[in-house]
């Protein structure tokens, strides 16, 4: 049982495993009647890790005992804890950069099924794919054609919308049928949730700095470009070409060549003013550098 001033090893949501637990107070409450007795500690701890408090209580009565291997009589106790254990259910990190709406739905989600009330969990991730089809714009008459949708759109793969339509159905059972869905399918379809919503919103930023993602917007390419200039990662003279460099791979061949008019069409209009036209100086040197044929530059001292 709790016993105030002393450790347990309890389950921290905040650390996301067990560790050692300050007792800072403890209530015990008994009661009895001609049949049984019975006990509960209430019991306020403090994570020893990150100094997190929750409340938790134990409970045992004279009529649940199990036996051990010795045939000794071992009281049976009943532990819960407030707010409840998020033990299994694993976590997304960055949750703050997941737009709110659909932060909001996947959080009450989850507080549902820490509190084990499964059917409501069955239908929150039902409504979080929904919100995920409303923040990314997608119409359609019912979910199965917005999921459907997100495929076409290119947002998800037929994997995925594979996925999601299992997930639903549980949500569908859920809602239609008050049909609460088994632990092991909640903890998959959460799983299902959290991956999608990490990879389409809580990694961008990791995911934009360490990987290289291919370019397939002007925009993009421009600031690609700016970037390279901005930080003299060329010497001299260049070609766009070959300011792009290994970056070329990132972008379809259609693409460049269209992205690459567009920036010289901004460079001769005047929006673009850190780099400057040199081809003309180049030519009158008499010095074949540009056998391609393309425009010259200089980055602007």
């Amino acid at each position: 049982m709790i016993k105030v001033n002393s450790k347990i090893k309890n389950y921290c949501n905040d650390c996301h495993h067990e560790t050692w637990h300050n007792v800072l107070f403890v209530k015990t409450i008994t009661g009895s009647s001609e049949e049984i007795s019975w006990s509960t500690d209430y019991g306020v701890l403090q994570c020893a890790g990150c100094d997190r408090i929750c409340f938790k209580t134990e409970s045992s009565d004279s009529e649940s005992y199990d036996i051990d291997e010795r045939g000794n009589w071992i009281p049976i106790i009943n532990a819960e804890n407030y707010p409840s254990t998020n033990e299994g259910l694993g976590e997304i990190e960055n949750l703050y950069e997941v737009p709110i709406e659909i932060n909001k739905i996947y959080t009450e989600t989850v507080k549902s099924i820490t509190d084990g009330c499964y059917t409501l969990a069955g239908i929150g991730l039902r409504a979080t794919i929904e919100a995920i089809c409303n923040h990314e714009n997608i119409q359609g008459r019912d979910l199965n054609t917005r999921i459907n949708k997100l495929v076409t759109n290119g947002f998800i793969s037929k994997d995925d919308a594979s996925k999601l339509h299992a997930i639903r159905f549980i949500g569908n059972d859920a809602a239609h049928e008050i049909k609460a869905p088994l632990n092991n399918q909640i903890i998959i379809a959460l799983k299902i949730i959290q991956h999608l919503i990490s990879t389409k919103y809580a990694m961008q930023d990791e995911i934009n700095k360490y990987l290289e993602l291919p370019i397939t917007t002007y925009e993009d390419f421009k600031s690609l470009l700016n970037k390279k200039i901005a930080h003299g990662l060329i010497a001299g003279t260049f070609t766009l070409q070959s300011l792009m460099g290994k970056d070329k791979r990132r972008i379809s061949n259609e693409d460049l060549n269209s992205f690459i008019q567009q920036y010289e069409s901004e460079i001769q209009n005047g929006n673009i003013t850190i780099i400057e036209d040199v081809t003309a100086q180049i030519q009158n040197t008499g010095v074949d550098t540009n056998s391609n044929n393309q425009r010259i530059y200089r980055k602007k001292t």
